[in-house]
């Protein structure tokens, strides 16, 4: 072969790898030891709108496997997370660590999650969700060194409502769903909620009314109205403030729940969360069949935890953003832990699943308070 053939030849060669490396959905794929086993990060290749999407992604492989896959649903839109002070702390495929990332790495399951990135619907981020799904199984089945035996969802606040969704598809692509203050419980609560914040958050605001007494009936009005206590009226200003609003936009259409789950469902709020908790009771109120359904309310959490690193972004969007005042993101970080009560109702959503055994029924419990009874 002559000296310019070759060059051809390795040319072509170089384009059609490089080519290869840029259809492959794994885009890059770094590999690093961590606690309890191996991680692997990257760019993956998803299709959004009919065109490929270059999206963030993490997997971990336990070195001791148990076969199971949880996948976690990251709350917002995706991108970046600040620190109170608007500091980047990261970016949204590791946002889920500090509640369930961790946890099922450490009791034997791999763990993978994408940065969704901007797909901000239950539709469009489930559907997100399944493709990158369906391309992490095969990597860590090749890692484990075997199949991947049940696949769990585990989705916060609005990747709670991506877990609905998926929980409620036919298709069963999971074998049961963990929802954490989830997103897209009951649309007509909801509105209603956003209605009557707009109409009575103007009569209570604290900038406009200083000194107002907890005795007047509009405490009571508005308590009822976003189905918390009074007593938790520090956090009100972060939803109040932001149905006042929108309620000077125009409406948007949304899509209810069918509240027909598919597969079994476990879901954990605070009592405390202003911004679903009536939502929630009113899923569970609803649900059928009752008996693949469970709420556990824990007491005096908000829609964080204030152990939860996320409720920096929500702290830094309070004061930066929405100019509210320093003592409603202090209360953010302030509030008790809902972890623990995720991480038990978890283990009852394995024993359900793999071993048949019927988890407690819905219930509200304190912090640090195990669930009660069966």
């Amino acid at each position: 072969m002559t000296g310019m053939k070759r060059l051809v030849v390795v040319a072509v060669a170089a384009v059609l790898a490089s080519a290869a490396a840029r259809q492959a959905p794994f885009v890059s794929l770094r590999e690093s030891v961590v606690h309890g086993g191996r991680q692997f990060r990257g760019l993956v290749t998803l299709t959004v709108a009919g065109a490929p999407v270059e999206k963030r992604y993490v997997f971990r492989v336990p070195s001791r496997w148990n076969g199971g896959l949880v996948v976690g649903a990251h709350g917002g839109s995706g991108g970046s997370n600040f620190d109170r002070y608007g500091q980047v702390i990261g970016t949204d495929e590791t946002a889920l660590d500090d509640v369930i990332g961790r946890f099922a790495v450490a009791n034997g399951f791999a763990y993978a999650s994408v940065d969704r990135d901007g797909a901000v619907s239950a539709r469009d981020g489930a559907a997100l969700t399944y493709q990158f799904t369906d391309l992490v199984v095969p990597e860590v089945a090749k890692r484990g060194a075997g199949p991947v035996r049940r696949k769990y969802i585990v989705g916060l606040s609005m990747g709670g409502g991506i877990a609905r969704a998926i929980a409620e598809d036919d298709q069963k692509a999971f074998d049961a769903a963990l929802i954490i203050a989830g997103a897209g419980g009951d649309v007509v609560t909801r509105l209603d909620r956003q209605t009557r914040m707009a109409a009575l958050w103007p009569l209570i605001d604290p900038r406009a009314h200083f000194g107002l007494p907890l005795t007047d009936p509009k405490f009571a009005s508005y308590a009822e109205a976003v189905g918390t206590p009074i007593e938790a009226r520090r956090l009100w200003p972060y939803t109040g403030a932001g149905a006042a609003a929108a309620a000077k936009r125009p409406p948007t259409a949304a899509e209810n729940s069918t509240a027909r789950p598919v597969i079994p469902v476990i879901e954990v709020v605070g009592t405390w969360d202003d911004l679903v908790i009536r939502e929630l009771r009113a899923y569970r109120d609803r649900v059928e069949p009752k008996d693949r359904h469970r709420l556990y309310e824990v007491e005096g959490v908000w829609h964080m935890s204030g152990d939860d690193d996320g409720v920096m972004s929500f702290q830094y969007i309070a004061e930066s953003r929405m100019k509210l005042d320093q003592d409603v993101a202090d209360a953010m970080g302030e509030g008790p832990s809902y972890l623990p009560t995720v991480r038990d109702a978890f283990g009852h959503l394995v024993r359900w699943v793999e071993r048949g055994v019927v988890p407690p029924p819905s219930q509200t419990v304190k912090p640090q308070e195990p669930l009660r009874g069966v």
